[in-house]
């Protein structure tokens, strides 16, 4: 564990355990950043100083990844309580809502629970890449939600035997094909770091124990999110140069997606993959941003730098 250095950001307590939140820039209302499953705020290493050039930007760790204090045995990890803590996680670091939340994969699971249960909190979504509530039972060979834990809990599993300083480096390359010349040299050796370390795998594991709770949440009512800015940011490729049966499959729930508002669109973009849109991309992470408050701005509410 060597590459991995000192958190860059802040360490908060949100009730007896700790998460990382790091924040860049200024402005209102703040763009914040959630990952995939097994991912951290690393992986917004290039997009968070781009939003933070629109406003201010924050990407924190889920409890468990990277420097965030795993959660206390028995806690659930399903998505309404994952946006609990996030929304204890920026309050107490001062950052008021309403939010933009920008979720990547299975943070857009997280990110949509937050919108439905709150949405007088949410200025707007920027959902990148993102899973869809309805996703293992319409899309064929997306694995079950029970699948997921097997395979992280057997990733773990090696990495107490050792063998994820091998393993480790090679993950990380399936999700970032070109990560060492896309991210600073002290972001790619942090990221290969938890990448090697059991803790990260066992967490996702427990989140991905509670997924079919969490996918349930994000369809509940309302249906709707009325017209609330939505910008759905879809990758070329599923990996790097690969165009999957599976990719073609997800077109319509992505634009089911983005039809929840009336505000909502949807946009492919290119020379990325699913795991590496938003370090391959962080140009157009920024400039889903600024439409989102470009939105907001046509309906006659203040954002951004001069807020």
């Amino acid at each position: 564990m060597s590459q991995v250095t000192t958190p860059p950001g802040q360490m908060i307590d949100i009730g007896g355990y700790h998460l990382h939140l790091q924040v860049q820039g200024s402005g209102n209302p703040a763009a914040v950043m959630d990952s995939g499953l097994a991912g951290n705020s690393l992986a917004w290493g290039n997009a968070l100083p781009a939003v933070a050039e629109v406003t201010q930007a924050a990407a924190f760790d889920r409890a468990g990844y990277a420097w965030s204090e795993p959660a206390p045995p028995g806690t659930p990890r399903h998505s309404g309580q994952l946006v609990s803590e996030l929304r204890r996680l920026l309050i107490f670091a001062g950052i008021n809502p309403p939010y933009i939340l920008l979720g990547h994969s299975a943070g857009a699971i997280h990110a949509l629970v937050f919108a439905k249960t709150y949405p007088q909190e949410i200025a707007g979504l920027v959902l990148v890449d993102p899973s869809h509530p309805e996703m293992m039972e319409r899309i064929p060979g997306v694995p079950s939600a029970q699948t997921v834990k097997r395979s992280m809990s057997a990733i773990a599993f090696l990495g107490r035997l050792g063998l994820l300083r091998l393993l480790g480096p090679l993950i990380l390359r399936q999700l970032f094909p070109n990560g060492e010349r896309q991210f600073p040299p002290a972001i790619w050796q942090a990221l290969r770091g938890f990448a090697s370390r059991s803790q990260d795998y066992a967490n996702a594991a427990r989140e991905a124990s509670d997924g079919a709770q969490s996918f349930a949440m994000a369809r509940a009512t309302p249906g709707s999110l009325g017209d609330l800015p939505i910008d759905v940011l879809i990758a070329e490729w599923w990996v790097s140069g690969r165009q999957t049966a599976m990719k073609k499959a997800a077109a319509p729930l992505h634009a089911e997606l983005a039809a929840l508002s009336s505000r909502g669109r949807q946009r492919i973009v290119s020379g990325c993959s699913h795991g590496d849109l938003p370090a391959a991309r962080p140009d157009e992470i920024a400039n889903a941003v600024r439409w989102v408050l470009a939105q907001r701005d046509h309906s006659g509410s203040k954002s951004g730098k001069n807020a």
